[in-house]
């Protein structure tokens, strides 16, 4: 049993470190001198290695030694790094990882074949190697699935404070006489719920994984796409801060792998051509994440060439006997649209990689079973957009709560531009405001006791207010503060008020409400 416990955290710690080691890889590959990366790729190897020969795992101990031997001419300077050489140990930590997963074992043909391979070059001298055919590109798989997300380790101590509170707070129940028992237990009872839901808050937040880490999982993988097209090709990944729930992005993974493949395989142009065309050399993979109501908005933008009309057209022709006259009075959506069908492929001839005609299918369907919906944009030579919607069965936000009234409600801070002192029946400064009393219906029973102005960005999808004064002006009584809040979608009679965007639970267990920008824009103008 404790030999298992061993071999747990050795496939537990290896994986990490394999995982930092694709990214110093990646690294280094740009900067093939950098004697301090090649230290680090050194120092990850060596520490697989430590681990697996104090676990008798004598092959994969050789086979990192080998590895690291390497790493070792290029971290003094004794030898000069190739591009090549990189490849190889990208392949050499693909070949860890199988060894990993296997603990410390590789049983299938393909790896044992690879393993006899690689490792005979290792066995040589880096300038003799070099001389070789360079080696075929293997192109990484889908991204496992994901079973791992980073948590922060203050909210591991808060939540082993607090599950030590529950444990202790049976024993604070003080004796009771029958005329105390119904007040005394009913305040002890309270306590007791209030800590629970505290504990359930910060449990919900460790499902939850940022989109940043998410966006990460692919770098590799357009890595190599981008080797294989012979491409120069980053990944940008924006609102890469905003936590989404582990099983919603587990199940896009699929999806934007075929996503990330298109926009290199059919998007992004070879440098000479973008010169050409006057573009910067290097192509842009964009992911953007962005919150919006009870939506979660993911956007997957290159700046390529675009989609293939011409394409279109000939499928439309081809396969669907449209006429010219027909295809005229196509919407320049529902034009786009059409790459989403089965059988449709712009690819001149079936590869590995792609032309197989699915890959749009499978993402549509994806969405579409997730509840989702994708719209496509397109411009020649300047890149196409994927614009992703999907309902947010859970996330956590900050925002700025408030009192009006007998509602406690919220408003994302991001979406807030300043708050405001309003004096008892002054007028509201600025261009526009939204009586809120109004529309709750509240009547006039919270009207002239004064409070705050909540003055929001001009825009409610804006980052930046476009003026001094900021946007519309929303009323309050007063300002709870500003916090995380879980966010959950509506229940149905919630959402036909259209006026709120999703219910946010705070830690103390409390209900908010949060508010729709877009449509409080909208009353408000």
């Amino acid at each position: 049993m404790e030999l298992d416990k061993y071999r747990k955290i050795f496939i537990q710690e290896s994986s990490k470190y394999l995982e930092e080691l694709d990214a110093v890889l990646i690294r280094v590959e740009k900067d093939l001198q950098d004697q301090q990366l090649w230290g680090d790729i050194h120092g990850k190897i060596h520490s697989v290695k430590g681990m697996a020969r104090a676990l008798s795992m004598t092959d994969l101990a050789t086979f990192c030694h080998a590895m690291e031997s390497w790493c070792k001419l290029f971290q003094d300077g004794s030898k000069i790094p190739d591009e090549r050489i990189v490849q190889l140990l990208f392949d050499g930590t693909d070949l860890l990882k199988a060894f990993v997963a296997g603990e410390g074992e590789i049983s299938e043909p393909e790896d044992l074949e690879r393993l006899r391979s690689i490792s005979e070059d290792l066995s040589k001298d880096p300038e003799e190697w070099v001389d070789r055919a360079e080696p075929e590109i293997r192109l990484s798989a889908t991204p496992g699935k994901i079973d791992r997300i980073r948590v922060d380790y203050a909210l591991i101590e808060s939540l082993l404070a607090r599950s030590q509170e529950i444990m202790l707070l049976e024993k604070t129940l003080p004796p009771l006489t029958e005329d105390q028992i119904s007040a005394g237990l009913g305040s002890w009872i309270n306590h007791y719920i209030s800590m629970l839901k505290g504990l359930y808050f910060q449990l919900a937040q460790l499902r939850l994984m940022p989109v940043q880490d998410f966006g990460e999982l692919f770098v590799k993988t357009i890595r190599d796409l981008a080797k294989a097209y012979n491409r120069d090709v980053t990944l940008e990944i924006v609102g890469g801060e905003i936590e989404v729930d582990i099983g919603l992005m587990d199940r896009l993974r699929e999806p934007f792998m075929h996503l990330l493949r298109n926009a290199v395989a059919h998007g992004i142009e070879p440098s000479g051509e973008r010169e050409k065309a006057g573009k910067a050399g290097t192509g842009k993979i964009v992911l953007e994440a962005e919150r919006r109501g009870d939506q979660l908005i993911l956007t997957v933008s290159d700046d390529g060439r675009g989609l293939d009309r011409e394409a279109i057209i000939a499928y439309l022709k081809e396969k669907m006997s449209m006429s010219h006259e027909e295809m005229s009075v196509l919407s320049n959506e529902k034009l786009l649209n059409i790459i989403c069908r089965p059988d449709f492929s712009s690819a001149g001839e079936t590869t590995q990689l792609a032309g197989r005609g699915i890959g749009m299918n499978v993402i549509a369907q994806a969405i579409e079973y997730l509840g989702g919906n994708m719209k496509i944009q397109s411009k020649p030579s300047k890149g196409t957009r994927f614009i992703i919607s999907l309902p947010l069965s859970l996330s956590i936000i900050y925002a700025v709560l408030f009192r009006l009234g007998k509602y406690i409600l919220a408003i994302p801070t991001s979406h807030v531009h300043a708050i405001e002192s309003e004096e008892p029946d002054a007028p509201h400064k600025g261009s526009q405001f939204c009586d809120l009393r109004s529309i709750l219906r509240m009547g006039d029973e919270t009207k002239g006791k004064g409070g705050h102005i909540i003055r929001l960005r001009q825009s409610a999808s804006s980052r930046t207010p476009s003026s001094e004064d900021g946007g519309l002006g929303v009323s309050a009584d007063a300002i709870i503060g500003n916090m995380p809040l879980m966010a959950i979608p509506l229940g149905e009679l919630l959402a036909k008020t259209g006026l709120f965007a999703g219910v946010g639970i705070m830690e103390n267990g409390d209900i908010s409400l949060i508010l729709d920008l877009e449509k409080i824009q909208v009353a408000g103008a």
